[in-house]
């Protein structure tokens, strides 16, 4: 048995909070041939991934001017683009763990910045104080 443990800043919850939902095919039904989940390819709802988390951090005002109407989106300073994809990656990396902590911790307050952890055979999270 391992342990899981995940660390979410406020700009990952953020972004978790933001999370697309939409109805995807369901090829095992066909009485609901549709059925909701994630839309891993539009996770935050948006057409480029960095546009929108600019958005949703508050950080568009950073685009780099002439870049707003790109066809591959628009563009940011390199540090500010490293860390959106940084703290994107992480999120879809960790895609499952996350959806875990949303319900287990939707009746308990919802979810702060912090350390999670649980055993990987019992998915009961709990939060680490800071140290």
């Amino acid at each position: 048995m391992a342990i899981i443990k995940i660390n979410l800043t406020e700009d990952m919850l953020a972004l978790v909070s933001n999370i697309h939902f939409t109805h995807v095919p369901d090829t095992r039904s066909e009485r609901y041939p549709l059925t909701w989940g994630i839309d891993m390819f539009s996770l935050y709802g948006g057409s480029f991934a960095l546009e929108d988390i600019s958005h949703i951090l508050g950080k568009y005002d950073q685009v780099i001017k002439g870049t707003e109407e790109s066809a591959n989106g628009p563009r940011f300073p390199k540090e500010l683009e490293d860390y959106m994809w940084d703290i994107h990656t992480y999120i879809v990396d960790n895609i499952e763990y996350i959806e875990d902590l949303v319900h287990y911790y939707s009746n308990k307050g919802g979810l702060k910045p912090g350390t999670y952890k649980c055993k990987s055979n019992s998915k009961v999270w709990e939060f680490l104080p800071p140290e």
